[in-house]
C-alpha cells in the first residue's frame, strides 16, 4: 500500500491517501488502480479534495514507471524508499530523476506521457 502526502501551502495540512497504485497521466489527472480520478493538476498545483497542493510527496518502498511517450514501453525504476515532487519535478532518495510531474511543466526536466507510483509488491509489467 503506498502512502500519498499532497502537500499544503505553508501553514495549511497536508492531505493523506492511501492507495495501492497510483497513475499520473498525460492530461494532468492523477488516477487510481481503478482509473478513477482522484485529484487533477490546475495550474500548476494539484487539486484534491477541493483544496489545493503544492507537492506530492510518496512513502516506500516503491518503483516508477516511466512511460515517456504513449507509443513507447514504460521504463521502470526503483524501489526507492522515498518519492517526492519539488516544483513538479521527481525526486527519489533525495536525487532528481528529471522527469516532469505530467501536466506541469519544468526548466531542464524531461516530459513524460505517464508516471505510475507502484508498491514493491507489484511485479512490473509493460
Amino acid at each position: 500500500m503506498l502512502r500519498l502526502s499532497f502537500l499544503g501551502s505553508i501553514g495549511e495540512s497536508n492531505t493523506l491517501m492511501l492507495a495501492v497504485l497510483v497513475r499520473f497521466c498525460a492530461d494532468g489527472t492523477l488516477r487510481g488502480p481503478d482509473n478513477c480520478v482522484v485529484a487533477r493538476c490546475v495550474d500548476g498545483l494539484w487539486r484534491v479534495g477541493g483544496r489545493m497542493h503544492r507537492d506530492v510527496d510518496c512513502e516506500g518502498p516503491v518503483r516508477v514507471r516511466v512511460t515517456r511517450r504513449s507509443s513507447e514501453s514504460p521504463e521502470h525504476h526503483g524501489p526507492f524508499n522515498h518519492l517526492r515532487t519539488i516544483n513538479g519535478v521527481l525526486h527519489a532518495d533525495n536525487a532528481s530523476m528529471h522527469f516532469v510531474m505530467p501536466g506541469r511543466t519544468a526548466a531542464g526536466a524531461t516530459t513524460c506521457h505517464e508516471l505510475a507510483f507502484l508498491p514493491l509488491t507489484n511485479a512490473p509489467s509493460a
